[in-house]
């Protein structure tokens, strides 16, 4: 995708102040079967560059790319959380159950996927027709590795400022510029620096160091189908994590059939599989995803 580029669809407005935007398709008519995109840390609208060849190749398999902005998109994740995102996206989600009538899946893209396994192992849904059909996770990292990754002697240090204010009853109240300096320039408060840094905070769900008896709690109580396509050269994880080690730990966690065989790592991809990528890496990764929905 290029900077200058344009795309034709609806725009939503699936609840107050919330918008989502549904990419066209070739015949014009929308279909009844809905894949809701959700970014992460700072993305908005056609931030994720292969969304647009994506929502093109399930297009011609029956099914309409929806991406969702809700309060946490762009820069408003630095005061938000996982509960407010899941209770925006569960309006999404039944309104699109609603307005169409067909399956609907949630695919996360990095913080995405917090919001998405969140919603499916934490969120209680409350709406009629809300129930998804699928969740999709792609570049699942963990925000607290990758901080400690980026910015190694700070975090220590960092982290227990943050924990110091939150139990001060300050953890809504916005952390110094030397936070957001270091991590993607966004005001950030001291509850969801917490959430994001510290192990088993309510962010920490894809770290390698968990434990399996934790991952039972998480991947093991999800009970729909679940695709997972970690990134293979993921510029924000430590070199000391073994991807593939890792998902095996996810997959063992689950129950039942609900981890697909689609799942794996995408050799060459970056995070967001965009500039660096190796060639290809896009292409397998929106096949997997394409036959993972026409499966359902």
């Amino acid at each position: 995708m290029t900077s200058n580029s344009a795309f034709s669809g609806t725009l939503h407005a699936y609840s107050t102040r919330l918008v989502a935007f549904e990419f066209g398709t070739s015949t014009s008519t929308p279909h009844k079967n809905v894949l809701l995109f959700i970014g992460g840390l700072g993305d908005g609208l056609l931030t994720v560059p292969y969304v647009p060849q994506l929502a093109a190749s399930i297009d011609s398999w029956g099914w309409s790319l929806v991406q969702l902005l809700i309060s946490s998109s762009y820069r408003g994740w630095g005061a938000g959380d996982l509960a407010r995102d899941a209770s925006e996206i569960e309006e999404a989600v039944s309104y699109f159950s609603k307005l169409r009538g067909g399956k609907v899946v949630l695919m996360g893209h990095s913080t995405g996927c917090q919001d998405t396994i969140y919603y499916l192992t934490r969120h209680t849904a409350s709406l009629e027709n809300s129930k998804l059909a699928a969740g999709i996770l792609q570049a699942p990292v963990s925000d607290r590795e990758a901080m400690q990754h980026l910015f190694p002697d700070q975090y220590s240090e960092l982290l227990e400022f943050a924990v110091s204010e939150a139990n001060a009853c300050r953890g809504q109240e916005f952390l110094p510029k030397r936070y957001s300096d270091l991590f993607f320039s966004t005001p950030i408060t001291a509850d969801r620096w917490v959430s994001l840094a510290k192990k088993l905070g309510d962010d920490d769900f894809f770290s390698s160091d968990i434990e399996s008896e934790i991952l039972k709690t998480t991947f093991g109580v999800i009970s729909v189908p679940l695709l997972v396509l970690y990134s293979g050269s993921d510029e924000f994880v430590p070199g000391t994590v073994d991807k593939e080690q890792l998902i095996s730990r996810w997959k063992a966690a689950t129950s039942g059939n609900i981890w697909n065989s689609l799942s794996g790592v995408i050799k060459g991809g970056k995070h967001n599989l965009g500039e660096g990528s190796d060639p290809g890496s896009v292409d397998i990764t929106i096949s997997k995803v394409s036959e993972f929905l026409r499966g359902l």
